[in-house]
């Protein structure tokens, strides 16, 4: 049936792409979404996947540190 994803899929989504992101270390890549981060003016990314605007922020932030970009 396809459709839009909800915000919980998509958290859900984000959360596996980080574990995948840690090589598999469920506990840091938990411990990454509820630390404060400076890219997000010191909110935690899990306070900021209310919203699919705010999922999507933290997915550039990832791709970014994916690709280097940001420490």
């Amino acid at each position: 049936m396809g459709g839009e994803q909800t915000v919980a899929e998509l958290r859900e989504q984000v959360r596996r792409e980080l574990i995948d992101l840690f090589e598999g270390d469920e506990t840091s890549a938990d411990l990454w979404l509820s630390s404060p981060i400076r890219v997000l003016g010191d909110r935690t990314p899990i306070s900021v996947m209310e919203t699919k605007s705010g999922i999507q922020k933290i997915r550039n932030v990832i791709r970014k540190w994916q690709e280097g970009t940001v420490s």
